[in-house]
């Protein structure tokens, strides 16, 4: 069932504002049990969670594995090529092939468990980072009815913390992905 929000766009009954950046932490991801609508174009809505509170509170552990829990940092084209000119590297330096997941074909390299450009909690290549840590904790998926929607993993230590964040946040995800990812 539908109902209209205070913008005049429509919601789930269960509260979610509405393509998937692929988080592969293998872990539980948040259902989005409260969600609000917005537009990012004329004629697309995306699905977000409503009244989340959210910082980075820099604990680095997007960066790393965690016991019970293997990160595997996708790379898009894009994120190779940016990484690539910030490092002055060659691919293979710093990444190995990922062929099985849409939109990325490589996978950051890691060190005893850690991006080997994470150094002490900070990333050493942070204006060129790739989208999947610019996104983390949240991650973009297709709703049942094709629009977008934005989901967050709980077990991140910001949630929960800072201000509650706003429409235009999330529209900002949504926009930064799309161009990222070339999604029409």
């Amino acid at each position: 069932m539908k109902r209209r929000v205070r913008s005049g766009m429509s919601t789930t009954q269960e509260g979610l504002r509405s393509h998937r950046l692929v988080w592969t932490a293998k872990d539980r991801l948040a259902p989005l049990s409260h969600s609000s609508a917005s537009l990012v174009s004329d004629n697309e809505r995306i699905e977000y969670p409503d009244g989340l509170r959210w910082t980075c509170i820099r604990c680095a552990n997007s960066c790393r594995d965690l016991p019970g829990r293997e990160r595997n940092i996708l790379l898009t084209p894009k994120d190779v090529d940016r990484i690539a000119r910030a490092t002055k590297r060659e691919a293979k330096e710093f990444s190995v092939p990922s062929p099985d997941h849409f939109s990325y074909d490589r996978s950051m390299r890691k060190h005893e468990g850690r991006c080997i450009f994470l150094r002490g909690s900070g990333c050493s290549i942070y204006k060129a980072r790739p989208l999947i840590c610019r996104f983390y904790p949240f991650f973009l998926d297709r709703s049942k009815e094709g629009g977008l929607k934005i989901g967050h993993d709980p077990a991140c230590s910001g949630v929960g913390k800072g201000k509650v964040l706003s429409e235009k946040f999330f529209e900002g995800l949504a926009k930064l992905a799309k161009r990222e990812l070339s999604i029409e």
